[in-house]
């Protein structure tokens, strides 16, 4: 890794997205309608925890 983390933090990015395309060529190519209901799904999850996320956020705040 560089000591640039701007730098870093594209080559995670790059990363990360390239392993979503590997993900979708494997399994979404597969079963296009599957891929898109549990990506859904997935995504429906994550919005439900972000105001859970919030509130927590917000508790860690006035710790400190």
């Amino acid at each position: 890794m560089n000591n640039d983390p701007y730098y870093n933090f594209c080559l995670e990015e790059i990363r990360f997205y390239t392993e979503k395309i590997n993900e979708i060529i494997k399994e979404g190519i597969k079963d296009p309608k599957k891929y898109y209901e549990e990506s859904k799904s997935e995504w429906k999850k994550i919005y439900q925890m972000i105001p859970v996320m919030y509130m927590m956020n917000q508790i860690e705040d006035e710790k400190k």
